[in-house]
């Protein structure tokens, strides 16, 4: 008697995004249309909305960013008038300050605590966001996507499990030559043993204002000095990025991730699309052929 081929589940996946509602008119709606165009049917996106009520859309779920996120209420009020907490602090940090000296850090402390490494409370509201999705969604894996994105071409059930790999806690775009991992698409797995540690000691960064004794407060930083504390312990992530991070500067487009995806990050936001420029590999979608560097007729 023949024995049947090994079944090998598929896992759930849900998405989860947020945006302010200036946000929403400048980008949001449009990650959010693209998405349910390109994404599977049975993968929700979950929109943490700030402050407006966004278009309904097939499985889009809503949710009111801080009527369900009270912690980031009072975050937010907490440091208020605190302007540590929102970039605005230019000063010199003696190294000694520091945990740990960052090998890449070359202006040496001076003119510390100015710009978004230092904006705390801005980046909060994406912790927040998907600290409470990871703990209410019925998913094996949460994605978390930035707003700024949009999508080009179908995504599948297949490609996704690649994204998160089962033993793996953490799926992750690595820049080892920057200061920071990029977060605009990272991959939970909810079902794996070291996971609900990550989420308890990413969220005291926050509730316990912990994140003021590192060298940056934002999201990507602080993603990853928990991460690499998770690692220490056994728990790994991967790379989605498999190593593009060690020579792009912008991992996503440059990773798997662009062939079906763009992420107008910064000033990309005006125009709408990435740059030629930003690419370091070569792309043969229509998407990325429309562009042409500086330097080309």
């Amino acid at each position: 008697m023949s024995v049947p081929p090994e079944i090998v589940p598929i896992r759930t996946f849900a998405a989860v995004t947020t945006c302010h509602a200036a946000g929403y008119a400048e980008h949001g709606r449009r990650m959010v249309e693209t998405f349910r165009e390109h994404w599977p049917a049975e993968v929700p996106l979950l929109l943490y909305a700030e402050g407006f009520v966004p278009d309904p859309a097939p499985g889009l779920q809503v949710h009111d960013l801080l009527a369900d996120c009270p912690a980031l209420v009072a975050f937010k009020a907490r440091h208020a008038n605190n302007p540590l907490a929102h970039g605005k602090t230019r000063r010199f940090r003696p190294k000694l300050a520091l945990k740990a000296k960052p090998p890449w850090i070359k202006i040496k402390g001076r003119n510390w605590g100015a710009g978004y490494r230092w904006n705390a409370v801005r980046f909060a509201h994406k912790v927040y966001a998907i600290l409470h999705a990871a703990r209410q969604v019925d998913a094996d894996v949460l994605i978390w996507i930035d707003a700024d994105t949009a999508f080009f071409a179908d995504v599948d059930l297949a490609r996704l499990e690649r994204y998160m790999p089962p033993d793996r806690m953490v799926g992750f775009l690595e820049r080892p030559r920057n200061t920071h991992t990029e977060c605009g698409f990272v991959s939970y797995n909810l079902r794996h043993p070291g996971i609900q540690r990550f989420l308890d000691e990413f969220e005291a960064m926050y509730t316990n204002d912990e994140l003021f004794d590192e060298y940056e407060f934002h999201d990507s930083f602080l993603f990853d000095v928990v991460r690499r504390r998770a690692e220490a312990r056994g728990d790994l992530g991967h790379d989605i990025a498999e190593g593009i991070g060690h020579r792009a500067s912008h991992v996503l487009i440059n990773s798997s991730l662009g062939e079906f995806m763009d992420h107008m990050k910064g000033n990309r936001k005006e125009a709408g699309t990435s740059r030629a420029d930003d690419l370091v590999v070569k792309r043969d979608e229509a998407y990325w052929q429309r562009m042409k560097k500086p330097d080309q007729p």
